[in-house]
């Protein structure tokens, strides 16, 4: 079976809504399948969805059944390290709002095992970044790398620095802003709203603070698709599917904010691949101020949630200079940080022995890489993603 059957054969599988006969799958069809799976942490609800179903082999249940039983065992962790960090930020009058996962885990999917979470991420104000960073390090949280610019420069140019490792190790990132800000990324990038995530938000029986649901269904569309061209990979469908199931959304009030912020194309995209996959009852299109997504760019979609991801810098650095040449790739050739609101830094080098060799190298990286045909056409798919999101 070719990729992009195989990819919508794993989505059908992840969204149950268009499951068909999977007789037609062979050994290598499902060796692949569960390769994806694994990749995109989508073992743990592919047990919960289908561990009676006897057209998948035995052993492929078996090692999804595993993989939600540890993924049990860590989200009790991190529940633990979610309410240990907030209660820090509160005890100096620091809000944190919890984005995504950190609170789809525990609220939206039936159990937590079924959504892993790879960090916890928490949006502080902007104003308060810098001393909810340093109150967590004093509490003994350790950066996961150290960022390659000092945090006075990111700050200005970034939405969030490496992660905090919580003391029993869960990543909890802190975020300056929800998603990029404008001029960030070389490709278009929705205006801020942090204020206004704020002021909407909500506080869950245990004081912790969430988007209200118009913020969370908004902010998973802008991450996964403005902010990171779906490289999140599917999990995409089930945290909306999960999240209309769970909350009554304004949709007026969703495609009204889309269509002033000009994130309304991207949220169609989103919501008709949830509908084709999922079909939750709460979906509703009807006020949709876009049309529905070409066919052929839903095809390409499917196939970039599902995306090589050791491949997506070369194949990213293809696409800018696709979509709008040199100047799409200067900045990252030149190691250029900047933002509309005209800060600019370059990133440190020194960590790769200086700018020229981090040059060689990542240059011949890059042209290894796009000696690959599936790079290739993973650089043209996202360029067709990026061109008809920025038209």
């Amino acid at each position: 079976m070719d990729r992009p059957a195989l990819c919508r054969a794993l989505l059908a599988l992840v969204g149950t809504a268009r499951v068909d006969d999977l007789a037609r799958l062979d050994a290598a069809d499902w060796a692949a399948i569960d390769a994806m799976a694994a990749t995109h942490r989508l073992r743990p609800l592919l047990h919960a969805r289908h561990r009676d179903d006897s057209r998948i082999p035995v052993a492929l249940r078996d090692t999804w059944q595993a993989a939600h039983r540890a993924s049990a065992m860590l989200a009790m962790v991190q529940r633990v390290e979610l309410r240990e960090t907030v209660r820090l930020l509160d005890a100096a009058n620091i809000p944190a709002l919890v984005l995504k996962g950190g609170w789809l885990a525990w609220h939206a999917y039936p159990e937590a095992a079924q959504r892993p979470l790879r960090d916890i991420d928490l949006l502080l104000p902007e104003d308060r970044f810098l001393e909810g960073w340093d109150l967590l390090c004093r509490a003994g949280y350790v950066p996961a790398a150290e960022p390659d610019l000092p945090l006075d420069q990111l700050v200005q140019v970034d939405k969030s620095p490496p992660p905090l490792f919580a003391p029993r190790g869960t990543a909890i990132e802190l975020h300056l802003h929800a998603w990029f800000p404008e001029g960030r990324l070389e490709y278009y990038s929705p205006p801020p709203d942090d204020a206004g995530l704020f002021a909407r938000a909500r506080r869950d029986e245990q004081g912790l603070l969430y988007p209200a649901p118009e913020d969370m269904l908004a902010h998973l569309v802008i991450h996964a698709i403005y902010s990171h061209r779906l490289d999140c990979g599917p999990l995409l469908l089930p945290d909306i599917a999960f999240l209309l199931g769970r909350e009554t959304l304004d949709w007026p009030a969703f495609w009204s904010r889309g269509q002033a912020a000009g994130w309304a194309g991207g949220a169609r995209l989103v919501l008709d691949l949830v509908d084709r996959y999922c079909a939750p009852p709460a979906l509703d299109l009807s006020a949709a101020p876009v049309p529905a997504t070409p066919e052929d760019l839903l095809a390409t979609a499917e196939e970039l949630m599902l995306q090589n991801l050791d491949t997506r810098y070369s194949a990213g650095l293809a696409a800018s200079g696709l979509t709008i040449g040199l100047k799409g790739l200067w900045p990252r050739i030149t190691r250029r940080v900047s933002t509309g609101a005209g800060h600019v830094h370059h990133r440190d080098s020194t960590s790769d022995g200086g700018y020229l060799a981090w040059a060689r190298s990542r240059l011949a990286r890059t042209l290894s890489d796009l000696s690959d045909p599936a790079v290739r056409r993973q650089s043209r798919q996202l360029a067709q993603l990026s061109k008809w999101l920025d038209r």
